[in-house]
């Protein structure tokens, strides 16, 4: 096992999921060799929540470097497997950063049900319509530590004019760990990050309730 501080990140999530009693559709750690690096990607359903979002996916990713960076700074870490290893990587200096990545996949469908316009490009028009009206509000839910959030959309088109087959609000951000003095203080700290992201999700699926009833007004 490379990775022993990482794989103790993924326990405790898992175990934040258990105790909050979300059942995550799916929980994937992924290892990529040439680049060094692991990573988490688990998936919630929201639908049964709000019609108008599908699931949010939420990555962790990390790597060698920044698992060495860490096991330096911790206590009790002598047998880190990486550390005992002499290469490029034992000499890094990199930050024990955190990359997370957020993706919410709404149901475009939802919000053009019951509509009577019928022009060109409608479906099309009442979605930028609604991602606009989303994104004067994004920044209450997601401030300056997010690094950018941006919109991934696919466009199709029918006999009746274009429509968005695809519509997900991404958003990019990290955090430090070397501010923290042992791995219990780590690891509440990851809890406390990953119960931020759960908090925001909820005040997204708000949003996205509260500015499609707007739109329909």
């Amino acid at each position: 096992m490379q990775y022993p501080i990482f794989n103790s990140f993924i326990n405790r999530i898992k175990a934040d999921l258990n105790k909050k009693n979300i059942k995550s559709e799916e929980f994937v750690v992924w290892t990529e060799e040439t680049i060094n690096a692991i990573g988490l990607e688990l998936r919630i359903q929201l639908d049964d929540i709000s019609p108008y979002l599908q699931s949010v996916t939420i990555n962790f990713d990390w790597d060698k470097f920044r698992e060495v960076s860490l096991a330096r700074q911790l206590p009790g870490m002598e047998k880190h497997p990486l550390l005992n290893i002499k290469n490029d990587i034992t000499n890094t200096h990199l930050k024990p950063n955190m990359d997370v990545e957020v993706s919410w996949k709404f149901n475009q469908d939802y919000i053009l049900e019951g509509r009577q316009i019928k022009d060109t490009n409608w479906r099309l028009d009442l979605a930028s319509s609604w991602m606009d009206s989303m994104n004067r509000r994004i920044g209450e839910v997601l401030p300056a530590d997010y690094i950018i959030s941006r919109w991934h959309i696919e466009i199709d088109g029918d006999t009746h004019g274009r429509f968005l087959s695809d519509m997900s609000l991404i958003s990019y951000f990290q955090f430090t760990l070397d501010r923290q003095d042992n791995l219990n203080q780590i690891l509440d700290f990851i809890s406390k990050r990953f119960q931020l992201i759960l908090v925001r999700s909820n005040r997204i699926v708000h949003i996205a309730s509260t500015t499609a009833d707007q739109l329909a007004a």
